[in-house]
């Protein structure tokens, strides 16, 4: 009888800090791998995307890597999984594999074309910030933020804040991240030009969450709510402050990512944790790394 061998594909989860953070068993499938592809739309290492980050991977990968962009996973996927019928194949993901849809749409996709998907768990922001105290099960419906333009200004995030706030919850704002982004008048021309990576900030956010909030009027939450504010989260160098709108807009978190928690109804345990993070008068720009 013959033996069939099925070929494999791997979604791999990197982590959140640098090539360090993927597991031994996902760096094992990494390397057993005949080619190997990064996405780089949903999120970043720490240390980027720029040819050095890129060579680093390689370096302790012993291979090269593809980048995969929106474009290419939204539109050209089904080449990739058609490589994994014949060979393993490694799709790596910052983070967690299921910390955004697109993965889950990959696996799917995977699945109709009957090609075996393995996934390689890791840490992600919607666990890394149980860092700042507040408990992971005293969060709502996380919710995105979009960069708003002169003509595009979406907010129905809104409603999802006002319904958290409401049962007392916690909210996790994802901040936009803008990478190869087609320029309006390239489209209109039928030839791609890319507008250069944007990445929101804490800033940003909070001034866009205030308008929407001026905008509806129903007291969702206003300057003196309390956030936590993260930046890198999972680096070395991670920020995490924490203080009222008003006072977060006003500090400088430097590179990004950036994300921001709003905070609803808090336990005691909570709040002596939070203290660990808090802006104080005497140090309006302190990092509030508590914890390293």
């Amino acid at each position: 009888m013959e033996l069939i061998i099925y070929e494999m594909l791997y979604i791999i989860g990197l982590g959140l800090g640098d090539e360090r953070d993927i597991t031994l068993k996902g760096l094992d499938a990494v390397k057993k791998c005949e080619k190997v592809y990064i996405e780089a739309y949903t999120s970043l290492l720490s240390f980027g995307l720029s040819t050095d980050g890129l060579s680093t991977l390689e370096k302790l990968y012993g291979k090269p890597i593809i980048l995969a962009d929106r474009e290419m996973v939204e539109e050209k996927v089904d080449n990739i999984l058609s490589e994994a019928r014949g060979s393993d194949v490694a799709f790596l993901v910052v983070g967690d594999p299921f910390g955004a849809t697109t993965h889950i749409d990959l696996v799917v996709r995977a699945k109709t074309m009957r090609v075996d998907v393995k996934v390689v768990h890791n840490a992600s922001v919607m666990n890394a910030i149980g860092i700042c105290g507040l408990q992971l099960y005293h969060y709502g419906e996380t919710v995105s933020i979009p960069f708003f333009t002169e003509t595009w200004r979406p907010d129905s995030f809104y409603e999802k804040i006002e319904r958290n706030r409401n049962l007392g919850l916690h909210t996790l704002c994802l901040l936009d991240i803008r990478v190869k982004e087609p320029t309006l008048e390239s489209l209109c021309r039928g030839r791609k030009q890319y507008e250069p990576p944007r990445f929101m900030t804490i800033n940003t956010a909070i001034d866009q969450l205030l308008e929407v909030e001026q905008k509806h009027g129903k007291s969702a939450y206003d300057e003196d709510t309390n956030c936590v504010g993260f930046a890198r989260l999972g680096s070395e160098d991670q920020m995490i402050v924490a203080g009222t709108m008003r006072q977060l807009r006003t500090v400088n978190f430097g590179e990004p990512l950036h994300c921001l928690v709003i905070v609803g109804k808090t336990h005691p345990v909570e709040d002596e944790m939070l203290e660990f993070y808090k802006i104080t008068t005497e140090n309006p720009e302190q990092k509030g790394n508590g914890i390293a």
